[in-house]
């Protein structure tokens, strides 16, 4: 029988910054140093993962860690609950944002230089190693962000996958381009294994990538070059008007398996129909999505978000009623070490 393999990866970190639309008054504050973060977050943390346990499903938690304005706060803070999360069959990864003090403009924002990158998930990777006391096995970058000496050092650290990819998609900065800054734009729409000189191009490195999945579109739609356009300013309040015309119309701005509230489902209910065509054709598909911990949190009301927990319900319910095929749920290193186990089959 054809086989899906289903992984879903958290960011999960502290609340969305306070100059994210929305967020202003419930956010942390990436404009000091030492930043003020935020966690009220945390308190639905449980709700969100029994959404996932209730129903069989693990989860790779990619946990916040970077040398900038969150560095190994919640690996204290929440030590406990993480270890549980791992003693129970769920996945800790690591979420590393690229954050650098920016002096002229007195606040944190995202850095591409390859020296300060290399140094951040070096200190990182430390940070989370001495906290935990195990290394991560899996990761996701902040804001989907990649370069060719991002790529190098997580293998050379023993990164087994990286699940940082949106193929067909790139971005100069967002929140007047203080991050978001990224290029999956050549990448493949499969899992492979990065080249040395090219983080977007198949070669022989050790660490898989594995993309989150994405469906077949066409040209940009206004609602995307709108927000797009909208999110690259300083203010972006625009944006939180375009959240109820998305709903009522039921559009979203978003290519990737990403589940949000703010958009409607759309996008990830046709990628899961997509690749069930695909699982069928090839015999085996990997579907892989993501969300952000912290959107359980209704920043408006500080109480749960249960459009969100809704979303997530719906989300894994049109996976298990796929029909002929084999769906196994599983942690992103579990599906590399599935990618790895068929990709040698088949060189044998």
């Amino acid at each position: 029988m054809a086989q899906l393999w289903v992984s879903f990866a958290s960011d999960t970190e502290d609340n969305q910054p306070s100059y994210v639309p929305g967020w202003q008054s419930i956010g942390s504050n990436y404009d000091a140093n030492p930043s003020i973060l935020s966690w009220s977050w945390c308190k639905y943390w449980p709700d969100l993962s029994e959404c996932f346990k209730s129903k069989d499903v693990p989860v790779s938690w990619l946990i916040r860690t970077d040398d900038g304005p969150v560095r190994d706060h919640m690996l204290s803070l929440f030590r406990d609950e993480i270890l549980e999360l791992r003693s129970n069959g769920d996945e800790i990864g690591i979420h590393i944002h690229t954050f650098a003090w920016n002096r002229e403009l007195s606040r944190w924002t995202q850095t591409t230089n390859p020296k300060n990158q290399t140094r951040i998930v070096l200190r990182s990777l430390d940070m989370f190693k001495e906290k935990l006391g195990f290394a991560p096995s899996c990761t996701r970058m902040g804001w989907n962000t990649m370069s060719n000496e991002i790529m190098k050092t997580l293998e050379a650290n023993g990164i087994l996958a990286d699940s940082s990819a949106i193929p067909g998609t790139c971005s100069l900065g967002k929140f007047g381009k203080r991050d978001n800054i990224y290029d999956w734009s050549r990448a493949p729409n499969r899992p492979y294994h990065p080249s040395h000189e090219d983080y977007q191009k198949p070669g022989n490195m050790n660490i898989l990538e594995i993309p989150i999945s994405t469906h077949e579109t066409s040209k940009p739609t206004l609602l995307t070059s709108l927000t797009n356009k909208l999110s690259a300013t300083r203010g972006s309040s625009l944006l939180l008007e375009l959240v109820p015309l998305a709903r009522m119309f039921n559009i979203n701005p978003n290519y990737g398996f990403y589940v949000s509230p703010w958009w409607s489902l759309t996008p990830a209910i046709r990628t899961i129909k997509a690749y069930q065509t695909k699982a069928l054709q090839d015999g085996i598909a990997y579907l892989v999505g993501f969300f952000h911990g912290h959107d359980i949190l209704n920043p408006k009301t500080g109480e749960k978000n249960l459009i969100f927990e809704k979303y997530l319900s719906r989300i894994i319910k049109e996976i298990l009623s796929l029909h002929g095929i084999e769906i196994t749920f599983a942690t992103l290193s579990e599906i590399a070490k599935k990618y790895e186990r068929d990709e040698n089959s088949i060189h044998f």
